[in-house]
């Protein structure tokens, strides 16, 4: 509908539940179909899911539902999801699993803690974890920052103590990439994994969070270039945890967030499911039958999670995206030059069609994110004569202050010390500076 020109989404209770309901009912399916042996893709080895990994991110993702009060379609759901659950959690493979790894305890028994946490206890189960945590090489496992919040989650889920998520709040997330800026621009999706999960981890979905190790505003604002780049690239797997960010730290969401919001409920829509990178659409429509419904889980029941995962979120109190994309602040005219130059950069993604439903305030208020998008571009493509003429509309507009053009200008610094290095100049055509070593290592 449209009010005043602008055109407004009402994100009512019942259609976020009903998103939530239908990531849901794939989870149903999920189980189904991946829980016992997995799947396996001759054709794409990357398509290929381990059962273990469906069993835990279905646990996850029955956590973040049991947020959501006073909705019968979601706790009935919940139930029902939760006792085909058990037999998979609590299998005989992921019991000796528990037992013969004890520094991956935690692992095999995550999807068991959140069915505890949920109230379906196994007091069984628990003495020989407790057993296996308390083994000689029960910490004899190397991990990532993200990864070591994600077991202290874990321990915490399993605890489900108030008290053990202060204790946390001063250790791990400060050595963490929620502590240190993002590298915008050669940063891998690994990175950008990293950020979301580590998020998800300390925030427990608002029941127990811990502190953030950084500004809310710093820690948004890089969400916001982030997203820029997941929306350009089709990448609605990372784009939905990104999402998350604002429903998890309790701010309002951004123009940008609340745009991509729309774009990615808008393709949902279109296509019944919200496809995953690794979706081979050609591929499916080959298919028939049960592989046809396994193909389909496999490549895209994790992007559908990650829906409901922020719909869950999304429904708590005060949390749901805004109908209408304030432009409160925005410079008239500040998104007409940036379109110009991204759709001289590249073909266009999904969001450059739900730009053109955006009112001209609407569009004005998501300036920040179309700049992110035309600078990420433009420095993939290395053409620098184009990152210079988009931070000299961003200082025109009143749009530098984000970390996108912070790290833009810097990286223009550099290349101008790589200029006086080797004699060449940092605005030459790309080919011509390709090949050096330098170049390809200060801007993958």
């Amino acid at each position: 509908m449209t009010e005043n020109g602008r055109n407004v989404l009402i994100w009512d209770k019942w259609e976020l539940v009903q998103r939530l309901c239908r990531a849901l009912d794939v989870a149903d399916g999920a189980l189904d179909c991946l829980a016992k042996e997995g799947y396996s893709d001759p054709s794409d080895p990357r398509n290929d899911v381990c059962p273990e990994k469906v069993i835990s991110e279905t646990a996850f993702l029955l956590i973040a539902a049991s947020t959501v009060s006073g909705c019968s379609d979601v706790t009935e759901r919940i139930d029902r999801i939760a006792r085909s659950l058990i037999p998979h959690a609590r299998s005989e493979r992921m019991l000796l699993q528990t037992c013969l790894h004890p520094s991956l305890a935690l692992d095999f028994a995550q999807a068991h803690i959140c069915l505890a946490r949920l109230g379906y206890s196994d007091h069984k189960f628990d003495k020989l974890l407790r057993q296996s945590c308390q083994a000689q090489g029960a910490l004899g496992r190397e991990r990532s920052p993200h990864r070591v919040l994600e077991q202290e989650w874990i321990a915490r889920c399993w605890t489900c103590s108030e008290e053990d998520s202060r204790k946390y709040s001063a250790r791990t997330p400060l050595k963490s990439v929620l502590n240190h800026p993002v590298d915008l621009f050669g940063g891998t999706r690994e990175d950008f994994y990293a950020f979301t999960h580590a998020l998800m981890y300390l925030r427990d979905f608002n029941i127990h969070p811990v502190s953030l190790p950084r500004r809310r505003n710093e820690l948004l604002a890089e969400a916001d270039a982030m997203l820029a780049r997941c929306l350009d690239e089709q990448d609605y797997d990372l784009g939905g945890e990104l999402l998350l960010a604002w429903p998890l730290t309790g701010k309002s969401w951004s123009p940008a967030a609340s745009f991509s919001f729309r774009v990615l409920a808008k393709v949902e829509d279109t296509a019944g499911f919200l496809p995953a990178s690794s979706t081979r659409l050609d591929h499916l429509q080959k298919l028939e039958g049960q592989a046809r419904r396994r193909y389909l889980l496999a490549t895209a029941y994790h992007t559908m999670y990650v829906m409901g995962l922020l719909c869950a979120v999304a429904l708590q109190p005060g949390r749901k995206p805004p109908g209408i994309i304030s432009g409160r602040g925005a410079r008239r005219g500040g998104s007409e030059a940036i379109l110009q130059v991204i759709d001289s950069i590249e073909n266009n993604a999904h969001w450059r069609d739900e730009i053109e439903t955006l009112s001209r305030e609407e569009r004005d208020a998501v300036a920040s994110l179309l700049l992110n998008i035309a600078l990420i571009r433009a420095m993939k493509k290395r053409q620098f004569t184009a990152v210079q003429d988009l931070l000299g509309i961003a200082d025109a507009q009143g749009l530098c202050d984000n970390p996108c053009s912070s790290q833009a200008a810097e990286a223009l610094e550099r290349l101008s010390v790589f200029a006086r290095i080797t004699g060449k100049n940092k605005t030459e055509d790309s080919k011509q500076i390709e090949d050096e070593t330098v170049l390809a290592q200060a801007c993958p």
